[in-house]
């Protein structure tokens, strides 16, 4: 799973579009028996794949730049599950990343039961009036609440623990607030000197002056 994290886009986004066209290719044709054709079916499935993989690879993205990366964005989601962070953590991209997983969790408290309690429900009523090969999405969508429920405390009960640690943590050196902030200007101002006249220079300047006279004359 964690190498899997860490592939590129280039290559994760291709594994995403045929993962998602062939389960709901599949899905639809076990839900439906066949009524809305091999090549309907077909087509439907191409759009959603590309949907679903466009609007996924975007969000996949925007993490992995605001972790700094996508090594960085798995060691920190795999921080999450043991609770403990790395000693050479920078907290510069630590801190917000986690702010936002805590944000996402405090979400998933009650959107995870709306979401997947209204899906057992929808899926129970099919499995009653369509078919029993509803009665699979019920399990499934069983499963899905409880490991989102799991998934969910454990990250409420991590994850202040972790902030608090990465907090106490000097910055890094390349962090905004760590970088000295210099005067607008001062790279290119010069300290201001006072010319004061050599009275030994001025005296000569006059005694050349005054003899270059005499012999003109």
């Amino acid at each position: 799973m964690d190498r899997f994290r860490r592939l590129p886009l280039p290559v994760l986004l291709p594994v995403m579009f045929l993962v998602a066209g062939g389960a709901y290719f599949v899905i639809g044709l076990a839900t439906t028996g066949g009524r809305e054709g091999f090549v309907g079916r077909l087509v439907s499935a191409v759009f959603y794949a590309a949907g679903l993989t466009a609007v996924l690879g975007v969000l996949i993205a925007r993490l992995r730049r605001r972790a700094g990366g996508a090594a960085e964005l798995s060691r920190i989601q795999r921080s999450v599950k043991t609770g403990s962070v790395p000693p050479d953590a920078d907290p510069t991209n630590w801190v917000p990343s986690l702010e936002r997983l805590q944000r996402q969790s405090r979400r998933n408290r009650w959107l995870g039961p709306l979401v997947f309690g209204s899906a057992t429900v929808l899926a129970v009523w099919l499995a009653v009036t369509s078919g029993p090969v509803w009665w699979l999405f019920v399990v499934a969508f069983v499963g899905f609440f409880a490991w989102t429920t799991f998934e969910t405390r454990r990250a409420l009960r991590t994850l202040p623990v972790m902030l608090a640690d990465l907090r106490g943590r000097p910055l890094s050196p390349t962090a905004p607030d760590a970088v000295p902030r210099t005067t607008p200007g001062a790279r290119w101002s010069l300290p201001e000197q006072t010319m004061t006249a050599d009275p030994s220079s001025a005296t000569g300047t006059t005694t050349g002056s005054e003899a270059d006279t005499a012999e003109r004359r």
